[in-house]
């Protein structure tokens, strides 16, 4: 029987948040890894014990690290490269696996052709990087930024090599992004190297400026299993094709959260459980 890895990330705790308390949580719930922004390694590494104390601490890997830089502005491409290799040197040292990438944010209409491709060559060349040190990478779609909706997803894609950048998906950005999680996760299933399984209320409401409206407390995502997302379709598709990277639970934590963090991480992973079983070896 396959079974999958599911971890948890950081930022129900807030950004930065307690790292130490999140760390904690995620480990005590039965989640097998941990995963926050790389950048946070960083930081952390700057502390007695370094990020690895927690590590150690607490018994979970920490996976995966989360890289958003804006890449192609001329002013500060050269240190974001620079500062990404950093992180990644951070996370391999710690035992991580993945890079996640993001980019800067969505101008007015998108990102034009141009702007594409020196965002894949950008992406390439970090990832060029992951590979010379043991990481594996993936483009990650992350609603406001220049890859959120189903185009901006295919044009990306079709321009990244899949030897050099795999794909991130979140589902539930993904899903807020206007895409049908299941086709897209279906299309470009074979380039999955990570996920983050995030769960949506299904709406989106804006203000007359524009800006979102928060409904839940949580940038509109709720607990997984508490929202619209096909949570059972989306792990049988993965579990279906030998998934064999880590599935990280998120939810974006906000002052006006309804409860306390360590409670929403433990309503999905009660949710996990009951859909999933054995097919996790949950940490006990």
């Amino acid at each position: 029987m396959h079974r999958l890895k599911i971890g948890h990330t950081g930022i129900t705790w807030g950004i930065p948040g307690d790292m130490e308390q999140a760390y904690r949580d995620v480990a005590e719930l039965g989640y097998l890894g941990f995963e926050t922004f790389s950048r946070t390694i960083l930081e952390w590494n700057q502390k007695p014990g370094g990020w690895r104390a927690l590590v150690e601490r607490y018994g979970i890997p920490t996976v995966a690290g989360y890289c958003g830089k804006t890449w192609i502005d001329p002013d500060t491409a050269a240190t974001d490269l620079e500062m990404a290799r950093r992180e990644a040197d951070a996370l391999k040292e710690i035992g991580g696996e993945t890079l996640v990438l993001a980019c800067g944010r969505r101008p007015p209409g998108g990102y034009t052709l141009d702007q594409f491709r020196r965002l894949a060559d950008a992406l390439h060349e970090i990832a060029r990087y992951c590979q010379s040190i043991g990481l594996v990478t993936g483009l990650h779609p992350h609603t406001g930024t220049a890859v959120e909706t189903r185009q901006d997803i295919d044009t990306m894609m079709s321009l990244l090599d899949p030897s050099l950048v795999g794909f991130a998906p979140d589902t539930g950005q993904i899903a807020k992004g206007g895409s049908d999680i299941l086709e897209v996760l279906r299309t470009y299933r074979p380039r999955i190297t990570h996920v983050h399984l995030k769960d949506w209320s299904g709406a989106y409401p804006r203000d007359d400026q524009g800006h979102e409206i928060d409904t839940t407390g949580y940038v509109n995502y709720v607990p997984v299993g508490s929202g619209v997302l096909p949570i059972p379709a989306i792990l049988d598709l993965l579990a279906e094709a030998g998934f064999a990277g880590w599935i990280n639970v998120e939810l974006d934590g906000t002052p006006r959260a309804p409860r306390p963090p360590r409670e929403a991480a433990a309503m999905s992973r009660r949710y996990l459980g009951e859909i999933l079983g054995n097919r996790v070896a949950w940490r006990r």
